[in-house]
């Protein structure tokens, strides 16, 4: 694999294949949503706090993984990281299933801390490989194909673990070996980036230096982005909690509602390019708009259906948001600072289920009651300061795409 004379790096359709594959590990965020309500039973004795810590504690333990693991991927190498952290996520995330008797909580808490040290050393990679390797728009089409195979993964996931969770509560943890079928495809094609994403004198700098050397609109973009992901994951994190008090749907019902989140973010990832030409530097108020529009069917809902395309609507609007941040990051992150800035976009995905859970106690002890629908009208009002901040203040970084994208053009 080379560059050829215009500098553009020469792919393959096999090795494109390896890099999409780590986005099919990328989902595992979504395995435990379904199940929150059946360890509340089985665990009847842990507050429901500590029972949501095993969903957010991962992303507590992922995000200052993900950004070290950015920054040391140069010394590393991108392949190599991929591996290790789909088989500790993989084997660690499988682990409770040995305990079916246990009632010590701390065994589920033990198992999702290292599955956070396999996702953030994972997390990273894949847009970092993208962003190495690509510009223009066909940067912004595997951004969204990225996006698109990670949700794709995310509805197996979820399906699988909420059947799994019917049989058993300790079932659904064995939904995370499904993740070692896309690894041997990552070890078979998946190109080596560090050498096209690099230069020499950049392969030895410390993480202190990434840090310091990434633009500070990366940083912006980045805490841009973790309020809107915020949204999206609480709801989702939320969602079999709140249909199972409104007698709406059981575990394996929950588990196809929340798909419809991730149906929503993968036909994202399939029309961001053309969403992208739509709205242009407005994208990311229009994008917060249409997650404000999902939550609202959510807040209101009285049947499973209208509550699905809520979530539908918050998904497609959600990961839309992101993948721009993703990609407004990219366009201004000098090539030496790439894996870091991916890294710490992907922290923040990470870090959003870790403050869903506490939003989502808080919101109720402000609005008493409201109950569990306490942290709805909060979100609706995070998304709206986004989409006004997003309407009112395009994002040039966006623009930066464009012309990146007719230098494409005129080089062809």
């Amino acid at each position: 694999m080379e560059k050829d004379q215009t500098g553009v790096v020469a792919v393959s359709p096999l090795e494109i294949v390896g890099i999409l594959a780590i986005f099919c590990t990328m989902g595992e965020f979504t395995i435990l949503t379904p199940s929150i309500a059946a360890f509340s039973h089985h665990f009847a004795d842990t507050p429901t706090t500590t029972i949501m810590l095993a969903n957010s504690i991962t992303g507590m333990i992922s995000v200052p993984v993900s950004i070290l693991s950015g920054s040391l991927l140069p010394r590393v190498g991108f392949r190599r990281s991929a591996i290790i952290g789909v088989l500790i996520m993989s084997l660690a995330g499988a682990s409770p299933f040995l305990f079916p008797d246990t009632q010590d909580y701390s065994v589920v808490i033990a198992s999702r801390m290292a599955v956070g040290v396999g996702l953030g050393i994972l997390f990273p990679v894949g847009n970092a490989t993208i962003i190495a390797f690509f510009e223009g728009e066909r940067r912004s089409r595997l951004l969204g194909l990225g996006v698109t195979v990670q949700f794709l993964f995310a509805l197996v996931y979820t399906t699988v673990a909420g059947f799994l969770t019917e049989i058993g509560w300790n079932y659904s943890f064995l939904t995370y070996l499904v993740g070692l079928v896309p690894l041997a495809v990552v070890v078979a094609f998946m190109p080596e980036a560090r050498s096209f994403a690099l230069t020499e004198s950049s392969t030895s700098s410390s993480a202190l230096c990434a840090i310091r050397c990434t633009p500070r609109a990366v940083w912006g973009y980045a805490l841009f982005a973790l309020v809107v992901w915020t949204c999206v994951t609480t709801v989702q994190v939320i969602t079999s909690t709140v249909l199972d008090e409104r007698g709406l749907a059981g575990s394996a019902e929950s588990a196809l509602v929340i798909n419809c989140c991730g149906l929503g973010s993968i036909v994202c990832g399939l029309a961001f390019p053309f969403v992208l030409r739509l709205f242009r530097s407005r994208l990311f108020g229009a994008a917060a708009t249409m997650a404000v529009a999902g939550i609202v069917p959510c807040l209101l809902a009285s049947d499973a259906l209208f509550y699905a395309a809520g979530l539908f609507l918050l998904g497609f609007g959600g990961s839309a948001f992101f993948t721009a941040a993703q990609n407004a990051a990219g366009n201004v992150a000098p090539k030496s600072c790439v894996p870091f800035a991916s890294g710490l976009m992907t922290a923040m995905m990470s870090l959003g289920p870790f403050i869903s859970p506490y939003l989502f106690v808080a919101s109720m002890g402000c609005i008493p009651p409201m109950g569990t629908n306490a942290v709805f009208p909060v979100l609706i009002g995070m998304g709206t300061i986004c989409a006004v901040i997003g309407f009112a203040h395009p994002m040039k970084a966006l623009a930066k795409e464009r012309e990146s994208r007719k230098g494409d053009q005129n080089t062809q």
